[in-house]
């Protein structure tokens, strides 16, 4: 099956949103039914911790999306009009093959850049995924850390 960009593109965004979302599990993950893991959750905060973090990372893919949509805009917009002008040189007598060829090989390097650019598009989103579970990994090395540190105090408390 033949997958063009933009399904390529939103494959990419709802793989990553799985993803991130597979990995931001922590200790405090609210579908646990417990209700003291709940009442954690709440209370420190790792539940409002999560939602930002998805937020974040929905926000930056859709603006991603929106800059390479416009951007993918303006070149099939200049593909046409390059189409169009190839057209309209290709009937008038006067026009010589190299001419064509020229306009031709710039709709070719425009569809390059194009292919270029997706490419670049699929590498940040990568390197945004890698990042935002690098993210996620250190917040829940915090939160242990945390854990270890009250612990600690409470033994030495209790001395």
């Amino acid at each position: 099956m033949y997958w063009n960009r933009r399904q390529q593109r939103v494959g990419i965004v709802l793989l990553a949103t799985v993803l991130l979302g597979g990995c931001a599990t922590t200790d405090c993950d609210p579908r646990n039914p417990s209700f003291i893991d709940g009442v954690y959750g709440e209370l420190s905060g790792c539940y409002k911790k999560r939602i930002q973090i998805m937020e974040a990372a929905l926000a930056m893919l859709k603006e991603q999306q929106q800059k390479f949509a416009v951007l993918q805009k303006k070149l099939k917009d200049k593909n046409e009009d390059l189409q169009t002008q190839i057209d309209a040189l290709s009937n008038d007598t006067s026009l010589t093959a190299a001419e064509i060829a020229s306009k031709q090989a710039q709709i070719e390097s425009d569809l390059q850049k194009a292919d270029d650019l997706a490419k670049d598009v699929d590498k940040v989103q990568v390197k945004t995924t890698q990042l935002m579970q690098q993210k996620t990994k250190t917040i829940e090395q915090a939160e242990k850390f945390k854990k270890q540190a009250e612990k600690l105090k409470k033994e030495v408390d209790d001395l």
